[in-house]
């Protein structure tokens, strides 16, 4: 599909008026026409009708318009950060994370490499888990910041390991389960409604949570969820348990009651993953930073020991 011909959709589109597009393009009105009928027999659907009068988007004609923006948007976004990287002389290190995993590592990292690695630039992207290890094995990355929880990562790439944190059981405050500050047993949870991530969008995540809920272990209703604010509402409103990392625990407050898995090994670490390609400069430069971000990771570690409820997310910073 021609991005070109997108552009034009989108101004025919807009004014509905070939003569119009034509003369915003410097084109005649045949080559509009033969654009749009290109367009038309890549999709199989009819985008315009063309009347005697005017011309009308039809019902498919809407959404491709719709759908066209957010494309042009993306390529538009895509061929500026690649203008970017490549005026940059090959310093810069791309970097992919894991929203929730990264949270507390990122100020942290990019204020160390600002000041201690100016010449090294930092192409950061958001990533879901699939799409993360997938663009690690691919060459899409040069450091993958990550959950440890596929082994497959660990024997393929070098890593500096980052913080450690553990999965909690939360619930509404009036679930029968919220007054059990010593915890609740793993044994337990399959007479509740239980909360679990999407395997989709979060694939890693998942796999690490079905290790510790077992097929014997499966409650008697289940559901799932594809992003943390649906988990919260859920839990509030639906009665539902859920398992949230520490560090997510300090974004629900005090609206949730958090309780300790017993019986079960809930831990898990952080890491960042490094690709065999990255420049050994960078690496090291990237590397003790890393190192860096561990060291003073170890104050959150120990205060999340003493108080798993009560650290702030100011500390992450």
């Amino acid at each position: 599909m021609n991005v070109n011909h997108l552009i034009e959709f989108i101004y025919l589109a807009e004014t509905l008026s070939f003569k119009r597009t034509a003369d915003y393009f410097y084109v005649s009105r045949s080559v509009i026409s033969r654009h749009l009928a290109a367009l038309e027999e890549v999709i199989g659907v009819k985008l315009i009708d063309r009347g005697n009068q005017s011309a009308q988007l039809t019902e498919a004609g809407k959404v491709f318009y719709r759908e066209a923006q957010t494309v042009l948007r993306a390529y538009s976004n895509l061929v500026d950060r690649t203008r970017e990287v490549g005026r940059m002389d090959g310093r810069t290190v791309r970097i992919g994370y894991l929203k929730n995993a990264a949270r507390p590592v990122l100020v942290r990292f990019v204020r160390y490499m600002n000041h201690e690695h100016p010449d090294v630039q930092l192409d950061m992207t958001c990533m879901e888990y699939s799409e993360l290890r997938r663009a690690m094995d691919e060459g899409g990355v040069d450091i993958a910041l990550a959950v440890n929880v596929d082994p497959r990562i660990s024997r393929n790439y070098r890593s500096t390991p980052i913080y450690t944190d553990r999965f909690y059981a939360v619930m509404s405050k009036d679930h029968p389960l919220a007054g059990r500050t010593e915890g609740v047993s793993i044994d337990e949870l399959p007479a509740e409604k239980l909360l679990l991530p999407d395997s989709f969008v979060f694939a890693g995540l998942s796999e690490l949570i079905d290790e510790l809920v077992e097929s014997s272990t499966q409650a008697v209703a289940r559901e799932y969820y594809r992003d943390i604010d649906m988990l919260y509402l859920k839990v509030q409103t639906e009665g539902f348990v859920a398992f949230s990392s520490g560090l997510n625990n300090a974004m629900f407050g005090d609206a949730l009651a958090i309780v300790p898995v017993t019986g079960i090994d809930s831990s898990f670490s952080v890491s960042a993953f490094y690709s065999d390609d990255i420049p050994a400069d960078a690496y090291d430069a990237c590397r003790k930073g890393f190192e860096s971000c561990q060291q003073s990771m170890r104050s959150w570690d120990a205060a999340k020991e003493n108080d798993a409820i009560g650290f702030s997310m100011a500390s992450f910073e």
